[in-house]
């Protein structure tokens, strides 16, 4: 008989059957879009926020709704955004002749090179060419076109942009007015914001920027230790295997609990009991699995490590030996030659900003839960 497919799925987006819990979130989210909500969506990297919008909208289909999907940091450009943002608007309102007189009167405000391909049903757009096109004009004309497209043709329609925050880095402001003025009008549109670096949406979400009180807020956090260790159990249960205590202990702890590392821990692990055919699983197998998954991260992590300025490693290894809740304790700033509080904070900030480490909860942690053991071996 063949081993069966590993259940344990991280680094791309997984299905329903491999979803742990996030029951609640998945119904008010689908909930939120089929009434037209504009809803902000944080979470940090590894958390499976694009799972979740993925099976969102895959929900929403089933409910007739049309949906579309950009990753906001795909776009070199602003043009290209605006460009791909009206192809997969137009795609998903289709079928052409549904959507062609529509068209033809959004091309004569803004005159784009729209191509329908007869055979594949693809559409493309382009907007304009040369260093010197300027799309900030047309932009409020290509976000409306959800709008316009929903309320002629009498559908419905759920929109993701992924990785929101990176939009500011196409414009300077315009392009948060120009969806914000736009979208607000929209009834029949749902929209999901979803942005991995929590800090940076919420600051597009204050007072002073265009989104302030556009929607409401979802917080995507971890998953409980009880809801991973019912799933990885059953999974494991399945081919007659079970993790004593103290290795599901270990499992969790190297992952922090950080969905995407679970997975990944939990994935290598069942590669190794297949491999080993071992019907009971302890600390010193999860241990040796997570050996190998540092050792193969270990070149990966040397040239992070030589990138970094002197304060920015004695902070990172403050906070791998004694974890983030002590790193501004004098003896803590001492034994580490971490200067004073101030000095701390800016390397803490600026490690942040490097997408080593994220802030959950009120405490800092590793994007990477695995860095930490290759940083703690490496200064030993």
């Amino acid at each position: 008989m063949a081993n069966p497919e590993n259940p344990f799925i991280f680094g791309e987006v997984i299905d329903e059957p491999y979803f742990v819990n996030r029951t609640s979130e998945l119904r008010d989210l689908v909930r939120d879009l089929a009434d037209g909500q504009k809803v902000f969506l944080l979470s940090p990297r590894r958390f499976g926020k694009s799972s979740l919008v993925a099976l969102a909208l895959l929900k929403l289909r089933k409910k007739h709704i049309r949906t579309v999907s950009l990753t906001v940091s795909s776009y070199s450009s602003y043009t290209q955004f605006l460009e791909k943002f009206a192809e997969k608007v137009l795609r998903a309102a289709g079928p052409w002749d549904r959507v062609k007189d529509w068209v033809a009167r959004f091309g004569r405000n803004v005159k784009p090179d729209i191509n329908y391909n007869m055979t594949t049903g693809e559409v493309s757009v382009s907007l304009g060419r040369g260093a010197g096109f300027d799309p900030v004009p047309i932009a409020p004309e290509i976000f409306a076109m959800p709008g316009e497209l929903t309320r002629n043709a009498g559908f419905r329609m759920a929109i993701c942009l992924d990785e929101f925050q990176q939009i500011s880095e196409f414009d300077s402001g315009t392009v948060e007015s120009a969806i914000r003025n736009e979208v607000q009008e929209q009834r029949e549109v749902g929209y999901v914001f979803a942005g991995s670096q929590p800090s940076l949406v919420r600051e597009m979400l204050s007072a002073r920027r265009p989104f302030h009180k556009a929607g409401p807020q979802m917080f995507l956090g971890k998953i409980a230790a009880g809801d991973w260790k019912a799933y990885i159990s059953r999974q494991f249960g399945q081919r007659g295997r079970r993790l004593e205590e103290t290795a599901m202990e270990a499992l969790l702890a190297a992952a922090d609990l950080i969905p995407y590392d679970v997975q990944r821990i939990a994935h290598e692990l069942w590669d190794y009991a297949e491999l080993k055919d071992k019907r009971e699983l302890t600390n010193a197998d999860v241990q040796s699995v997570i050996d190998r998954l540092v050792a193969a991260q270990s070149t990966y992590y040397e040239l992070l490590w030589e990138q970094l300025t002197v304060g920015q490693r004695a902070a990172l290894q403050a906070v791998a030996e004694r974890g983030p809740s002590d790193i501004y304790a004098q003896t803590v700033r001492s034994e580490f030659r971490l200067g004073p509080a101030s000095t701390v904070q800016r390397a803490l900030r600026s490690l942040d900003a490097k997408d080593i480490l994220d802030r959950y909860e009120d405490r800092t942690f590793f994007v990477d839960p695995l860095f930490p053991v290759w940083i703690r071996a490496k200064t030993a």
